[in-house]
């Protein structure tokens, strides 16, 4: 199931899926409401990943310009067997 939240393309095959089980089984479905559902739910993935790309943004740091509040404590994370350490930015 997590697999399916990570990619948009597994959930439209799902979507897809479904669709062409209810088909077999009898429910009638036109072609333009096939691809009326599959458009609504490109386009709910499409604005999703828009607003999670925002989130995932606020919440990083960015690499060519990091920055941390002064006395922020750090852990320092060193190769195994080695201790970690604590700094704290200046």
């Amino acid at each position: 199931m997590a697999a399916l939240l990570k990619d948009p393309a597994l959930i439209v095959g799902l979507v897809r899926a479904i669709l062409i089980f209810a088909i077999s089984f009898g429910v009638a479905i036109t072609q333009e409401q096939q691809d009326a559902t599959l458009m609504l739910v490109g386009s709910f993935l499409a604005v999703v990943s828009l607003l999670l790309t925002g989130v995932t943004m606020s919440r990083t740091t960015p690499v060519a310009n990091p920055t941390l509040p002064e006395g922020t404590v750090v852990e320092v994370l060193t190769p195994e067997g080695q201790p970690n350490r604590t700094a704290v930015v200046v």
